[in-house]
């Protein structure tokens, strides 16, 4: 537990590790939240801080020059779909600097870190791969950071919205509904990747299935989990398919959490601004 909040880490060290897991290899931080939208703002700023300390164990901000590196954050994800929307709404919440010092060359003076921002939406708006968007930006402005944001599928009804979760190895857009498109990682980018995601949608089979838990809970029966999910899934396809839940105030969810994220990312790298300035710079 780190202030208040339950904080889990897998690291896979290994090959062996990492064909058990079947994870690659990297480190894996889980940090539950709770329904971050309904607490005071004290929570808030605690949550805020803690993802801020993550990322910078990620980031590896021990190195000498770490604070002067240039950084290119990704808002992946489409905005016009609210549980989608994720990472580009935290993007917004950044303080982007880049152009300040293209244009006034002012960073150093106010201590500010060059800071870059995309938000490349999804294959079916721009007829282009994610991946290859931010490759070719990170290919012109040679970034010693890469941070991506976005949505993620949870496998657990507790999980929406409450969890973030972050990784040293990437992401790979659409993964987590079956739409599976080129990873984004540091092999690809050529500078380390950190990714922030946050489970918004939760597959139908999934949900009925908890529910089911649930009832099986409390009138003391045992189940067989493997044959209800092949029935809930077999019912699902014949149905139409399938489908993903999101709660019904997402919009308000989202808006919540990415502004945790957005503000965690301002933390991390310009910790001397307080809340209530970067409110103002950015809200």
């Amino acid at each position: 537990m780190i202030d208040g909040f339950l904080c889990s880490e897998v690291n896979i060290s290994n090959e062996r590790a990492q064909e058990i897991s079947g994870r690659k290899i990297g480190r894996y931080i889980t940090l539950e939240m709770g329904k971050i939208w309904l607490k005071e703002y004290a929570e808030f700023t605690k949550a805020v801080d803690l993802v801020a300390l993550k990322i910078k164990e990620l980031a590896d901000m021990s190195t000498a020059d770490a604070n002067r590196s240039s950084i290119l954050i990704a808002g992946l994800g489409n905005n016009f779909i609210t549980a989608d929307s994720i990472g580009p709404k935290a993007l917004s919440k950044v303080l982007i600097t880049r152009h300040l010092k293209q244009q006034l060359g002012v960073l150093d003076n106010f201590g500010l870190i060059e800071m870059a921002g995309i938000a490349p939406g999804v294959l079916g708006q721009t007829g282009m791969e994610t991946a290859e968007i931010v490759f070719s930006v990170a290919e012109k402005i040679k970034p010693s950071l890469v941070i991506l944001i976005d949505a993620l599928a949870s496998r657990k009804i507790s999980r929406l919205a409450t969890t973030i979760q972050l990784s040293n190895t990437g992401i790979a857009p659409g993964s987590g509904v079956g739409n599976h498109r080129r990873a984004i990682d540091s092999a690809l980018l050529g500078a380390p990747v950190i990714a922030l995601g946050v489970p918004t949608v939760v597959d139908a089979a999934t949900l009925s299935y908890d529910v089911l838990e649930e009832a099986y809970k409390q009138m003391g029966n045992e189940k067989d989990e493997k044959l209800t999910r092949e029935i809930l899934n077999t019912a699902l396809e014949e149905s139409g398919g399938n489908f993903f839940v999101t709660p019904k105030e997402s919009d308000l969810i989202i808006n919540e959490v990415s502004k945790v994220i957005g503000y965690a990312i301002n933390r991390c790298f310009y910790n001397e601004i307080s809340f209530e300035e970067m409110s103002r710079i950015v809200n």
